[in-house]
């Protein structure tokens, strides 16, 4: 990235208000313009227990990693994000074996191809929340190129927070005021059959389960719902 590409990245980002529009900035800032093999945008917290929720996943990121975020485990931790945020400043690595105890993402990262990974982590003290941004294979050839890509990520990854901040904020209001909000996907299913006027039966015939099982999915939803019964429910939801 030049310094004229990092402004219209600052400018864009800027302008994001949805995880779509962020997944669209990615793409045209982050892989484009930077030519990143992959790349994941994480927002969580560091305390009181660390939690990290992937707002944007490139396809050629491996997904098996997310699933092992661990931070107490240093063989499945996320890449580089102690040592970025011990840095206080991006940092940047070289994927090369070095014939045993390698941490599982590395061994990942070089399955997949890739050679170089760049961590820029941005942690808030006064609530622990942290944003990760991990790219793969960033236009860093040189030592100048490379000190330039720290200095824009540097600039970048604050705003990136502060949208990221209000992104889940938001996201955190919209199921604060969406009842249905406390029930899985399964729950929330039978429910919109129990909305077009289903019966257990025809709701167990359709899904294929047992109607003991849909009834004990339609007791669940009435006790999360706090409501005493069908209609109640359904008014619930659409009110």
């Amino acid at each position: 990235m030049n310094d004229v590409t990092v402004l219209s990245a600052i400018e864009h980002l800027t302008q994001v208000g949805t995880r779509q529009q962020l997944a669209e900035w990615a793409d045209a800032h982050l892989i484009d313009n930077s030519g990143a093999s992959s790349v994941l945008i994480g927002f969580g917290r560091m305390q009181p227990e660390f939690s990290m929720t992937p707002f944007f996943v490139s396809s050629s990121f491996p997904g098996a990693l997310i699933k092992t975020f661990d931070i107490q485990d240093r063989y499945l931790t996320m890449p580089l994000l102690h040592e970025s945020r011990a840095a206080r400043s991006p940092v940047m690595q070289d994927l090369c074996p070095d014939g045993g105890g390698e941490a599982l993402w590395q061994a990942m990262f070089r399955q997949k191809g890739f050679s170089r990974v760049a961590v820029a982590a941005n942690t808030e003290v006064r609530d622990g929340s942290t944003t990760y941004l991990c790219m793969t294979d960033p236009k860093a050839g040189a030592a100048q190129e490379g000190e330039s890509l720290r200095r824009n990520l540097s600039i970048m990854t604050p705003i990136l927070h502060s949208v990221l901040s209000r992104l889940a904020f938001e996201e955190s209001q919209k199921e604060k005021d969406d009842p249905a909000a406390v029930l899985t996907p399964r729950e929330r299913e039978i429910l919109a059959w129990i909305r077009m006027g289903k019966t257990n039966s025809e709701i167990s015939c359709i899904l294929g389960v047992a109607v003991s099982t849909i009834k004990n999915h339609v007791q669940r939803i009435l006790i999360k719902l706090q409501v005493n019964n069908r209609t109640q429910a359904i008014a619930k939801c659409l009110h």
